[in-house]
């Protein structure tokens, strides 16, 4: 089989490789937990403990390329939202905790990215965490680490780690997803009331792609240090558009779509964990994997996807510009949305009056079948297509 584009870009949209090495040491297992969990730090046996790391990868590279081009160091501060938001809603796709804690690690080339930079991101963890507190997240900020880094990293590295304690009552185990379950989809675009603008729904996922199917291949000769030296030169930047080009589809600019902050959901999942508790069965964040993301949870299950968002403008742009595949696209980015929830139809009308409290647009995007075989599939059903995915 050949190669998608991601793949042949240097990433993966579906990390087999590496989830069968870490199956072979052992350090899976088999809760059906969005998040890993250890004994709580504080002894209470009524508790887990979660300590998750991520970041927001190549993304990194849009702020960096909107600087050469305008001169402006605006949207570095997005990056700290992607990168705690990459960790706040994984850790709330296992309940909602009672605490958080916030650490920020950032590599940089120093000759390339400078302190001003670090400045704007580093303000708007401070922004944002109060944000979060005020949305009812109970998150404080701690230290963190900025490295200089310039024989390792090409231009930015922005990565967080955030731990907190969550009761075990109050533990959402995706194993419990049953046939029969309906899906709730909860939108990546539009505004929502805690955000400042409308958002591109783009998210932290599939940014390499993304930007060599959007940009332009200027960037990949003025500015060599974002693009892979191993990547086929044919494919890199292999777009038309520059950072500052605002295109018929788009009502900003292919920069300010491409840094669009995460959309957070933590605020509406808590709110629905008060009303539904754990009747809702499980929680699933589109990232790695983009729409197959929910294979990996339950067992004998046939996700089927037949009602879903309108493809949003950035994805379509996307498409068309990298002459992507569409059964690709669905399975690096979210395509419309990034936030799913699975329950009982009596108790879908909850999670959509809540999401519709916070401005977010939310709707039953498919259900739940059983199947003979003991691995999962998904049958999704598109304006652009039908597609079906297996692990």
């Amino acid at each position: 089989m050949s190669k998608s584009k991601y793949e042949a870009l240097g990433a993966s949209a579906t990390k087999s490789g590496l989830h069968r090495v870490l199956d072979q040491a052992g350090v899976t297992d088999s809760l059906g937990l969005f998040a890993k969990v250890t004994p709580d730090f504080a002894g209470n046996p009524e508790y887990y403990s979660v300590v998750h790391c991520d970041g927001a990868g190549t993304k990194a590279i849009v702020p960096y390329l909107f600087y050469k081009e305008t001169g402006s160091r605006a949207l570095f501060a997005n990056l700290a939202q992607d990168a705690l938001v990459m960790n706040l809603d994984d850790i709330y796709c296992i309940g909602a905790p009672e605490s958080l804690v916030l650490a920020n690690a950032l590599a940089r080339n120093a000759r390339l990215i400078d302190d001003e930079m670090l400045a704007e991101l580093i303000a708007s963890y401070r922004s944002l965490v109060q944000q979060f507190q005020q949305l009812g997240v109970p998150i404080v900020m701690s230290g963190g680490e900025t490295a200089d880094c310039g024989d390792l990293v090409r231009t930015l590295l922005v990565d967080a780690v955030v731990a907190g304690r969550i009761a075990k009552a109050r533990i959402i185990d995706a194993n419990r997803i049953a046939a029969g379950d309906r899906i709730v989809g909860l939108s990546s675009t539009g505004r929502a009331s805690y955000e400042s603008s409308a958002n591109s729904g783009i998210g932290s996922n599939g940014l390499t792609l993304a930007r060599h199917a959007l940009l332009s291949n200027t960037y990949a000769t003025a500015y060599p240090e974002v693009v892979d030296p191993g990547v086929d030169p044919t494919l890199a930047y292999s777009g038309s558009y520059r950072v500052s080009d605002t295109p018929a589809l788009l009502s900003c600019t292919v920069g300010e779509a491409l840094a669009s902050p995460t959309r957070s959901y933590a605020p509406i999942l808590a709110r629905i964990y008060d009303r539904l508790g754990n009747k809702v069965h499980a929680a699933i964040h589109l990232t790695g994997g983009g729409q197959t993301k929910m294979l990996r949870f339950g067992t004998g299950l046939r996700f089927v996807k037949d009602e879903l968002f309108p493809i949003p403008p950035l994805f379509q742009l996307i498409q068309e510009s990298g002459n992507v595949g569409w059964r690709e696209m669905f399975q690096v980015f979210n395509m419309g949305h990034r936030m799913e929830l699975y329950l009982e139809e009596e108790h879908c009308a909850v999670a959509l009056e809540t999401a519709a409290e916070f401005g977010v647009e939310a709707k039953v995007i498919g259900h739940v079948e059983a199947q003979a075989e003991a691995t999962n599939s998904l049958h999704l059903v598109s304006s652009v297509g039908t597609f079906d995915y297996s692990l």
